[in-house]
């Protein structure tokens, strides 16, 4: 066997002992491992706050109702403005106010997101109810005859 395998520059190298690279390598990683395990903890944000939604009538009644609802699995309402429909869902509304009669099953509306904008169009309102709890127990209204919906997030 050629001795420059085991001799350079008339040093001894033993196979089973790691180069100094592979060592400072391991001790870099080590490092890094050890720093990110002392880094502080970064705390959850704080809960949302909780508020209950605000129903007022036509007839200017105005009820408090905590986890307010559509019955059924689509939690959303039919808006249409012109001959184009679209579909939203309730925990995208800050506040719809209604304005004017029912018109084909339609009613004029103000209708606020909860990114700050604003939109007007139809909201479809027969046939829908909307319902939750307040302190008195479960509660339910047609939503033909509320005239301002300022939703919570409870």
């Amino acid at each position: 066997m050629n001795d420059k395998h085991f001799f350079h520059l008339r040093k001894a190298r033993s196979r089973s002992f790691p180069s100094r690279i592979a060592v400072s390598s391991l001790g870099w990683v080590l490092a890094l491992w050890l720093l990110a395990a002392c880094a502080p903890r970064v705390l959850p944000p704080p809960p949302a706050p909780v508020y209950p939604s605000r129903v007022i009538t036509q007839d200017g009644l105005a009820f408090t109702v905590h986890r307010l609802k559509l019955p059924g699995t689509r939690q959303e309402i039919t808006v249409r403005d012109g001959a184009a429909k679209q579909w939203l869902a309730l925990n995208l509304l800050q506040s719809v106010r209604f304005a004017g009669p029912t018109q084909a099953g339609y009613r004029q509306a103000e209708i606020y997101l909860i990114s700050g904008d604003k939109m007007r169009g139809e909201v479809y309102v027969v046939n829908v109810v909307v319902e939750g709890s307040t302190d008195l127990g479960y509660w339910n209204m047609p939503l033909s005859k509320i005239d301002r919906l300022d939703l919570g997030r409870d």
